[in-house]
């Protein structure tokens, strides 16, 4: 699914935000020509998942007496043959950890989006963190391919490097940009720009045509802006103008099959 075919089909993503960050993401699925919705209401959750066309479920201030919600709400979306996007916000901290291993064994996963540290942590492999930051270092590549053996999930593994995985296909997308790290959000924002692109279809290629597309619009960005603060908004213009035919010469320049 290309940048075109978003603003042409306009898919819903429907996001279980954490409070911190649900502004900045309603604002990124709006400016890539998607629809977003945000709830937290369980009782509107089958009318919401009737007419969405992917869900994000984002683990970054779950309370324990919202546990069963997420659950139910990865059970409708399932049921409705919706895809279901895990964003597991610093999942190694044990109260998270033993929210997701109830959400994987209770609930449904397509996709899970994180950071290296995080998706380490579903690959059963050690990884320095701390809280939402991954500090340490290791094979990015095999972790994200050991974690989708594990889960049965298509792993977005964004960072540096990025790495797409379903444990049969892997995509690598070798571009940094050190800028979208300093904004607290940008990953929160990516999980529901992968929803968008798997509307259509769920697909490995799929998922990184979203995470290719985010990481152009953030390397252009960069390239206009050199500080944080201002960063998320010339952010925002770069999602916003960004075409598919500059995506595909970044893909074809920057992306490897493995």
């Amino acid at each position: 699914m290309t940048i075109k075919n978003v603003r042409t089909q306009s898919p819903l993503v429907l996001t279980y935000a954490n409070f911190v960050t649900p502004q900045f993401v309603a604002n990124v699925v709006n400016v890539i020509g998607a629809s977003p919705l945000m709830s937290r209401e369980v009782s509107e959750f089958n009318d919401l998942c009737q007419i969405a066309d992917a869900v994000v479920i984002n683990i970054g201030t779950l309370k324990a007496n919202e546990l069963s919600d997420i659950v139910t709400l990865s059970k409708v979306a399932t049921n409705l043959d919706k895809p279901v996007i895990l964003d597991p916000v610093a999942v190694a901290v044990p109260f998270r950890s033993k929210a997701v291993q109830t959400l994987m064994q209770e609930g449904h996963v397509d996709i899970i989006r994180g950071n290296a540290a995080e998706i380490a942590w579903f690959a059963d492999i050690d990884f320095d963190s701390q809280g939402i930051d991954a500090t340490g270092s290791g094979d990015v590549i095999a972790i994200a391919q050991l974690a989708a053996e594990k889960t049965g999930a298509i792993i977005a593994l964004s960072g540096a490097k990025d790495v797409i995985s379903d444990g049969h296909q892997t995509a690598v997308i070798e571009t940094d940009v050190p800028l979208l790290s300093t904004n607290v959000g940008t990953g929160d924002a990516l999980s529901s720009v992968i929803g968008a692109f798997v509307a259509e279809s769920l697909t490995v290629e799929n998922v990184t045509y979203a995470m290719a597309t985010f990481k152009l619009a953030g390397l252009k960005a960069s390239r206009q802006i050199t500080t944080p603060g201002f960063y998320s908004m010339q952010l925002l213009d770069e999602l916003a103008a960004i075409t598919s035919e500059e995506v595909a010469t970044f893909m074809t320049e920057s992306v490897q099959y493995l």
